[in-house]
């Protein structure tokens, strides 16, 4: 069996079982507009960085369910 180690893609933090359960991944490829157009994103945060993304927007992207 493959183990493939899975690390924060802002801090570089190996994740914990915890950052595993969470799964907090953003893969798809950038459309125009931007700095990285036509690059494909794999974004994947441990609980901390998702907490500081979170904290630090101007809109919060939490929504009442």
């Amino acid at each position: 069996m493959t183990y493939i180690l899975k690390k924060c893609s802002k801090c570089g933090k190996e994740f914990d079982m915890w950052d595993l359960q969470e799964n907090f991944s953003i893969h798809k490829q950038i459309g125009y507009g931007s700095l990285y157009d036509g690059e494909y994103l794999k974004l994947d945060l441990c609980c901390k960085c998702m907490d500081e993304l979170i904290d630090a927007c101007k809109v919060s992207p939490i929504q009442d369910t």
